[in-house]
């Protein structure tokens, strides 16, 4: 399928509102309402885009959208077409990440990277967090720099497990732009 420019911007968009913390890392349904639902459906029916659902820590819930590995390198490569500025925007560290362990940083950064994997789909499956210390998920999640998501595709299968809230991004970039510069363990 070929990315038409109307599809493009709906893209963008999308990769624009989740990087709004109030948004929990999608475009939420009530956002989406203002794109034409055959252009969304299009879009998910090629993988550029898929339906989540966001837990949150106050027990809410977000329905919505995020771009698939596939939609982000389409937009990355359509980007330059289209002339536009750099879609990321630096990001300042966060002092908070004085506050966490060591253990805690670290399985933030196995989410993070666990999730740039194809095969994940960007989310860290619930299997694979049994690995970590229970305590240290259920602290990162109430303190927001984990969310659980539930994902689901137009065949029906659903996957669970956690994804990062930009706060938890933020420190996973901090620590590892420090690691680049030599300054070692936060």
């Amino acid at each position: 399928m070929q990315v038409t420019e109307r599809q493009f911007y709906m893209l963008k968009d999308i990769h624009v509102i989740t990087k709004v913390g109030s948004k929990g890392g999608c475009l939420p349904l009530k956002d989406a309402l203002i794109y034409d639902p055959r252009e969304l459906k299009s879009l998910q029916d090629n993988d550029y885009v898929k339906a989540v659902t966001l837990m949150m820590p106050c027990g809410g819930e977000i329905r919505g959208f995020q771009l698939t590995h596939k939609g982000e390198w389409a937009l990355r490569k359509l980007e330059a077409q289209y002339k536009l500025d750099a879609l990321e925007a630096p990001i300042a560290l966060n002092t908070e990440r004085q506050c966490l362990t060591p253990e805690q940083v670290d399985t933030l950064r196995d989410i993070y990277h666990f999730c740039r994997l194809r095969k994940s789909g960007g989310i860290f499956p619930r299997k694979e967090a049994e690995a970590f210390s229970a305590d240290d998920l259920e602290f990162l999640y109430l303190h927001g720099y984990v969310l659980k998501i539930q994902s689901g595709d137009t065949s029906g299968k659903k996957e669970k497990g956690f994804i990062l809230s930009n706060k938890g991004e933020d420190i996973v970039r901090g620590v590892e732009e420090s690691r680049d510069q030599g300054c070692g363990r936060p």
